[in-house]
């Protein structure tokens, strides 16, 4: 009798414990997937840059998002394995109000989406083109990656400079779109261009400078588009570096010496049109340090 006692008892356990593990397992896998598919994320690649995105939507979670993005970017770097660094997006007030998103947001940039300098572009290359002012920087060390203040990250910065992206907005204009899509999209990583490189002093002035630079945004008349301070990032566009070194020393990613990485909007984002755009930092030699798009 016992004997029998002890028996169902283990059977019991055996299956409790059992299906515990299915379950628990099924639970594991569900969250692992819970997002896009890799045909989906296909679709997406395929779709680059001329057609609109149809698999995601504006009840995308941000998690959800980063798995969307995950998916995309192995087949991005399948197809070109060209990683080159990344980009931190709604760093602006105004764009995480535009987009709905109270967080930073990070993307990856590959080396083919750059375009030479006083480069022409088809205005209709993409669907729902635009363009970007924004700031980019290059990583002299990994050491960044114990940095803890401002002058910290500075001291393993390269240089600074004028940088502009012009993605696609790959999503009908019906449609409500909000951070979320554009963290599946990678961040809207479409084309970019740098001018040369602007070095700073590492030291508390540099520190001082680098928030307050004055952005010009010019027509091929020379009408002033959009004036905005660096300070739109954040404070300083170091703080955003902070960000990230801390959103990826989480992930125990290691940022190297070259990684090339945008820090965002300084100000608004603008529709493509044909024209002659020009781009600089006030204060420095506008002839050297100035990005040229012809726009056709």
């Amino acid at each position: 009798m016992i004997l029998q006692k002890n028996r169902s008892f283990y059977l019991f356990f055996y299956i409790y414990f059992s299906l515990f593990t299915y379950i628990t397992i099924c639970i594991s896998k569900s969250n692992a997937h819970d997002c896009i598919s890799f045909s989906q994320a296909q679709q997406i690649l395929d779709g680059f840059p001329s057609k609109p995105i149809t698999v995601i939507d504006n009840t995308l979670t941000l998690e959800e998002a980063y798995c969307a993005q995950d998916k995309l970017n192995y087949l991005i770097r399948k197809k070109f394995d060209d990683k080159i660094g990344y980009k931190v997006g709604f760093t602006g007030e105004a764009l995480q109000k535009r987009f709905d998103i109270n967080t930073p947001a990070i993307g990856t940039i590959y080396n083919h989406m750059f375009l030479p300098n006083d480069a022409e572009i088809s205005k209709g290359f993409g669907y729902r083109t635009l363009i970007e002012p924004d700031l980019l920087v290059v990583i002299k060390s990994k050491n960044i990656m114990n940095s803890t203040t401002q002058l910290d990250i500075l001291k393993n910065i390269s240089s600074i400079h004028p940088f502009v992206e012009i993605p696609a907005l790959r999503f009908k204009k019906e449609e409500k779109v909000n951070g979320n899509m554009l963290v599946a999209t990678n961040m809207l990583a479409t084309y970019m261009v740098m001018a040369d490189g602007i070095e700073i002093e590492a030291n508390e002035e540099g520190v001082n400078a680098l928030a307050n630079i004055k952005t010009v945004f010019l027509d091929k008349d020379n009408n002033v588009i959009q004036t905005a301070s660096t300070s739109n990032l954040m404070g300083n566009p170091l703080n955003v570096l902070q960000w990230l070194v801390n959103y990826l020393n989480e992930r125990e990613i290691s940022l190297q010496k070259g990684d090339k990485i945008s820090l965002g909007s300084v100000g608004k984002l603008f529709p493509l049109s044909k024209n002659v755009y020009k781009y600089y930092f006030e204060g420095f030699e506008e002839d050297k340090y100035v990005v040229k798009i012809n726009v056709k």
